[in-house]
């Protein structure tokens, strides 16, 4: 926030201590209108991003490689060996799709799971943005952060232990709040002058 912002914030928030609920209520709904772009921002980068290893594979690229593999496979070839994934192939095309629609599921449930909270009172105004990890499963809610993580994680492919990639992070969260943090900060500013207001000059005349 800029010098004049925090000025801006602290003069409307000492217009409004003590302000009725109903003032209130109008501030908590001027800042959920200021944040519902950004969580769309935020559940609509989670949507589009694709995973990808260090190896420079994505999924929908391993899927196109196993369907191919299996044609082959059914043609009469031996048994295939998979450089990308490391493993043996067996007509593993559904399985993988399977899989393939599970990780976009997750990535369906990261952005569901993305959104805000306020809180207006007239000794506290807050708006935070986050994401309820305890709404995936349990075995999936270090996702949310990891996949913020542009550094990534190493995770089994597949899950073959045997097998380890490195999965690079697809930053959707920090850096859409940061690219809108100025549009949010003066919109929850406005959104409290304006109750500033009507608490000063209730008929909407100037003193």
């Amino acid at each position: 926030m800029t010098e004049e912002d925090i000025a801006a914030f602290r003069n409307a928030a000492r217009a409004l201590a003590g302000a009725e609920k109903t003032v209130m209520s109008e501030v908590a709904k001027g800042m959920r209108a200021a944040a519902r772009p950004v969580v769309n921002e935020i559940r609509a980068q989670v949507r589009s991003s694709k995973g990808a290893t260090e190896r420079g594979v994505h999924a929908s690229e391993i899927e196109r490689q196993l369907h191919v593999l299996s044609k082959l496979k059914a043609k009469g070839g031996g048994s295939i060996y998979d450089p990308a994934t490391g493993l043996r192939v067996e007509r593993r095309v559904r399985a993988v799709q399977r899989r393939l629609t599970k990780a976009a599921s997750l990535r369906e449930q990261i952005a569901k799971a993305s959104g805000s909270s306020v809180s207006a009172s007239a000794s506290k105004v807050a708006l935070a943005f986050k994401v309820r990890a305890g709404n995936l499963p349990p075995s999936q809610r270090k996702l949310p952060r990891r996949w913020d993580n542009p550094g990534g994680w190493r995770h089994p492919v597949y899950g073959n232990r045997n097998v380890w990639v490195h999965q690079t992070g697809n930053p959707y969260f920090r850096t859409t709040i940061t690219a809108n943090r100025g549009q949010v900060t003066g919109s929850v500013i406005t959104a409290m002058t304006v109750a500033a207001e009507k608490i000063t000059h209730p008929e909407g005349g100037t003193s």
